[in-house]
């Protein structure tokens, strides 16, 4: 079973450096990605969405040409080897709301050929049961309830009839893009919509029938781990999956994934190991013990956005910043023994910046966790080697990011061996 990593600008300063929190210019010119950090790379693939050149990149034309970046091929902008398998999707999540995608298959069908990928899902519109639009457009939905929300907006809950018709929306569309590519360089992947396992089920069957022999199952990731198991189940029973490979968009539930591999599931993808480094409250940092911890908040105090959270008027705050930052870079190098004066000096400080969520005696408690068990100089991994203790701080996209790096190589070795085997 193969593991795909979902792509966002998900790079790195190639010359960060975590003590004078400093890095050179040149902005994609000096990315570093994590297939770069990591021999081998700590995914089998990388997915790429096309909704990605929507709110992330734009697409540039040159000679009629789409490029990204100036680059011609997706892998040459990736900085990937030829062989390295690259998966794209149409980015259905970017128009959930729309009445209709907003791709057309045979653009997708020219963006999948013409910068190089490897796969293409055909182009899709999700059955998400509940979708929020502007109040004059709810007219163009069949939906059994609306409710007003903010900013002058309707949130649906879509009938059955209006999930149907995305899903038939969906097929017809495969249909076309299987059509259409038939002499493309790049393998196209099915996307099977539903809002039922037999829906889905269903949809899948009709994607084999066409022609498919690789299937993409959309519009999981809100589905209740219960629902997930059940359709991989009943997909187990009814169809051999032995002759069509299946991909999960999205989909990672840790309890699942023996099952995954035991159906024959062929891969999925999931950025959740990744953006747990900035986004948890308290699993930041994956212990080689296996065990989550609290990366340690220590706010730039020349952030002009963190600024704005200062409650009234503080005065030495560079010079509170830049003493704890010694501290632990310190106690990291064993200069320093006890810990407690500086987690308390750390939580002083971060109350500065005023957040709602903040609990200081829950992050005391974490920090001095962290902090005893010295887990990051146990890791091997180049990000623990090159960043020390400061992976385990939380501050800015470079470390943030790298300790993503650092959670996502962590659990790819977790994974069966056979995953790498036959991509």
């Amino acid at each position: 079973m193969k593991y795909f990593m979902p792509y966002w600008e998900d790079w790195v300063h190639r010359d960060f450096d975590p003590v004078k929190d400093s890095y050179g210019k040149g902005g994609f010119s000096n990315a570093l990605f994590a297939h770069e950090i990591f021999n081998p790379p700590p995914y089998d693939g990388i997915l790429v969405s096309l909704g990605v050149f929507e709110l992330k990149l734009r697409l540039i034309r040159e000679n009629g040409r789409p490029t990204i970046r100036g680059y011609r091929n997706i892998k040459k902008y990736l900085k990937l080897p030829s062989s390295f398998p690259v998966l794209g999707d149409c980015g259905a999540f970017t128009y959930v709301s729309a009445k209709k995608p907003q791709m057309k298959v045979p653009h997708a069908v020219e963006l999948y050929s013409e910068l190089g990928f490897d796969y293409g899902i055909s182009v899709d519109h999700i059955c998400a049961e509940t979708i929020t639009v502007k109040k004059e457009e709810a007219g163009k939905f069949k939906f059994k309830e609306a409710k007003t929300v903010k900013g002058g907006k309707v949130k649906l809950i879509l009938s059955e009839e209006e999930l149907e018709e995305r899903r038939q929306l969906s097929l017809k569309n495969a249909f076309e893009f299987l059509e259409l590519s038939k002499n493309a360089p790049f393998t196209p992947v099915g996307a099977a919509q539903g809002y039922s396992v037999e829906t889905y089920v269903d949809s899948v069957k009709r994607l084999v029938d066409m022609g498919y022999r690789f299937v993409a199952l959309g519009g999981l990731v809100p589905r209740p781990t219960g629902f997930i198991g059940r359709l991989l189940e009943v997909l187990y029973r009814e169809v051999d999956l032995s002759q069509v490979r299946v991909h999960l968009l999205g989909v990672l539930r840790e309890e699942l994934l023996a099952r995954m591999a035991s159906y024959g599931v062929y891969s999925f993808d999931s950025a959740s190991y990744y953006r747990k480094a900035w986004l948890k409250a308290k699993k930041n940092y994956l212990g080689v013990d296996g065990n989550w911890y609290s990366s340690i908040r220590v706010p730039d105090s020349s952030n002009p956005r963190l600024r704005k959270r200062l409650k009234g008027e503080h005065l030495n705050l560079k010079e509170r910043e830049e003493r704890i930052l010694k501290g632990l870079r310190d106690y990291d190098r064993g200069n320093l023994k006890e810990v407690e004066a500086l987690v308390e000096e750390v939580i002083s400080y971060d109350r500065l910046f005023y957040r709602e969520e903040f609990r200081e005696e829950k992050y005391a408690g974490l920090y001095l966790k962290l902090l005893k068990s010295k887990i990051w100089q146990r890791c091997s991994c180049p990000v623990c080697r090159q960043l020390g203790i400061d992976v385990v701080i939380f501050r800015g996209s470079n470390r943030n990011k790298r300790r993503g790096f650092h959670n996502t190589y962590l659990f790819y070795k977790s994974l069966p061996v056979e995953r790498r085997v036959g991509v």
